[in-house]
């Protein structure tokens, strides 16, 4: 059959990564209009092009009224066996730290998992890097259904709102998803807030099913319940609630860790994690009922959280006898804020700071983030983040206009090496903005650029 011929090729919908005998979807052309990138299509030679637009006769064309129909049709034959046991994760920050922290949970009791996100494809204990927080479809397709066949039925996803939109997800539904916060980022592309959290609200209109759980917060179950997604749609498990199989209780902060009492059908059980601050510790705790969730005993889980690892660029702490400088990735005014109240609260000492903001980005934020770092630092250095093909002045002083305080330093390796140097025994220094990644976009190029490496050498 021709369907059967079709679904063993390779599938592709990206002109620029389109190799040669792959299938091809043109979902660019219409009736009306071809596709302007058709002539390098056809110098690639796929196998087929499906595509609504008759462009000229050519055997290697098969016209569909409705391609992308076409697509989720022929996907659906050759993905019919996909791991079972999806989780989603969305929000404005946390979601790589809840998708690393359910991945530790589950493989140090053996069960394969694999995880989607940030900081690329990880499954058995391997790593893939990955360019987006939500891969495109077919990624992610094959990419689940390359663990299927090595036997890992259990994986979680990030789901960035670009990725919602643009349909990352499709031909996919999750048992369990995570809504972890929402605050401004990415008006850039989403114009308003509204439009942000249309975006995603997609996850749990379009791609859950009735017996699915959402596990979040009260502040998101009440914005969830506005927007016509309650108990009735799904199982809404409550943070707060009775209804959770269990609750943490308290949580203090003990040196470089934190202190978590777990009430467990009415036992109280007591356990050290090497996290700091409300808001990793919040992250594991979704991640411990998304694994509870799945499966995952819950004496198994206790006997884990020794074991779970801080996540790279996400708090991280770094140290020598008299300073402490800690590294995270925030990078919009709810995360920047969380991280500095994070450690003022766990170790009492002042805050330093140095950071800026990505160029070719949402500059609504830029003006708001000085405001905060200038309401709880005591010293700001304000240094480039990945400017991209934005002038750097022009970010730094939007920024300035907030904070109305500050050094300016531009290169940010000096940035950091003042930073340290200013930062005495009573302080602390947050590195914010970039947290993982290694490297800094000026105009086109991406150079090599380590935070951690920085501070590391200078400490």
């Amino acid at each position: 059959m021709l369907i059967d011929s079709l679904i063993k090729k390779s599938f592709s919908y990206d002109s620029r990564l389109l190799k040669k005998n792959e299938l091809f979807f043109d979902f660019v052309s219409s009736q009306k209009k071809k596709n302007p990138f058709i002539d390098e299509i056809l110098k690639k030679k796929p196998y087929k092009i499906i595509t609504e637009h008759p462009f000229k006769k050519n055997n290697k064309l098969k016209l569909k009224k409705k391609v992308k129909i076409f697509y989720n049709y022929l996907v659906k034959k050759k993905y019919s066996k996909l791991p079972e046991n999806l989780v989603a994760v969305t929000g404005t920050n946390g979601k790589t730290s809840v998708a690393n922290f359910y991945y530790q949970l589950l493989t140090l009791n053996k069960i394969p998992c694999a995880s989607i996100g940030t900081l690329g494809f990880f499954y058995n204990k391997k790593f893939k890097k990955s360019n987006l927080t939500t891969p495109d479809n077919l990624k992610i397709l094959n990419f689940l259904k390359f663990i299927k066949q090595h036997n890992i039925n259990n994986a979680i996803l990030e789901a960035s709102s670009h990725g919602l939109v643009q349909g990352r997800l499709e031909n996919l539904k999750f048992k369990n998803a995570i809504f972890t916060n929402f605050s401004q980022d990415h008006l850039d592309y989403h114009k308003s807030m509204k439009s942000y959290l249309s975006a995603k609200l997609i996850l749990f209109k379009k791609y859950l099913t009735k017996k699915s759980n959402i596990i979040c917060d009260d502040n998101i179950a009440k914005l969830l319940s506005k927007n016509q997604i309650s108990n009735k749609n799904f199982n809404l498990l409550l943070q707060s609630k009775k209804k959770l199989p269990f609750k943490l209780i308290s949580h203090t902060a003990k040196n470089f860790q934190t202190n978590l009492k777990i009430n467990f059908n009415n036992n109280i059980h007591v356990v050290n994690v090497n996290l700091i601050g409300d808001i990793q510790i919040k992250n594991l705790y979704q991640s411990m009922i998304a694994a509870f969730q799945n499966g995952l005993k819950f004496n198994l889980i206790l006997k884990s959280l020794t074991k779970i690892k801080p996540i790279n660029g996400r708090l991280n702490i770094f140290k020598n006898h008299t300073k402490i400088v800690c590294l995270d990735y925030a990078h919009t005014p709810d995360g920047l804020e969380k991280a500095i109240m994070t450690l003022k609260s766990h170790f009492k000492k002042n805050i330093n700071i140095v950071f800026g903001c990505g160029g070719d980005r949402d500059s609504q934020k830029r003006k708001k983030m000085g405001k905060i770092a200038a309401k709880y630092c005591k010293n700001i250095i304000l240094t480039d983040d990945n400017p991209r093909n934005e002038n750097p002045n022009k970010i730094i002083s939007q920024i300035y206009n907030g904070s109305k305080k500050g050094i300016l330093i531009r290169n940010r390796k000096m940035a950091i090496k003042k930073g340290i140097n200013l930062t005495k025994t009573n302080e602390i220094l947050l590195v914010a903005g970039k947290g993982h990644e290694n490297y800094q976009i000026i105009k086109n190029k991406k150079i090599f650029f380590s935070d951690a490496k920085e501070i590391k050498n200078n400490l």
